[in-house]
């Protein structure tokens, strides 16, 4: 049996929640979250997400890369391996933030959202 105060600290386990805040140098709007469960570090990313493209620049330009995922209702900031960058990525891609520096040319475009079958019988033509 798992004492309860032992038990009522564990389900704030994983409580990793990214959050939007102002960089301290430059006031540019950051998002701010633990990278990781375990062993995770404190990173600081740009909130546009960006194409693979512009993830191929940030590697280049010595940046991490970031998959930003929902996780049971809240945000989270994923490391990129290279196993994660070749494959088929689900979730918009975030890179390090860099003063005076952003990653806004290689910006993703927003996603599609479908149109909502018409509800008479007109042709769309």
């Amino acid at each position: 049996m798992i004492p309860r105060w032992l038990q009522q600290r564990r389900e704030h386990e994983g409580q990793r929640a990214a959050t939007l805040r102002l960089c301290p140098r430059c006031k540019a709007p950051v998002i701010v979250g633990l990278d990781d469960d375990r062993a995770a570090r404190n990173v600081t990313c740009d909130p546009t997400p960006i194409t693979p493209l512009g993830e191929a620049f940030a590697l280049c330009d010595g940046r991490n890369t970031y998959d930003f995922s929902t996780r049971q209702g809240r945000k989270e900031l994923w490391h990129r391996y290279e196993w994660n960058i070749r494959g088929e990525n689900r979730d918009p891609i975030l890179a390090t933030h860099k003063c005076h520096s952003p990653m806004t040319p290689f910006a993703a475009p927003p996603p599609q959202t479908r149109k909502a079958a018409a509800d008479d019988d007109t042709p769309p033509f």
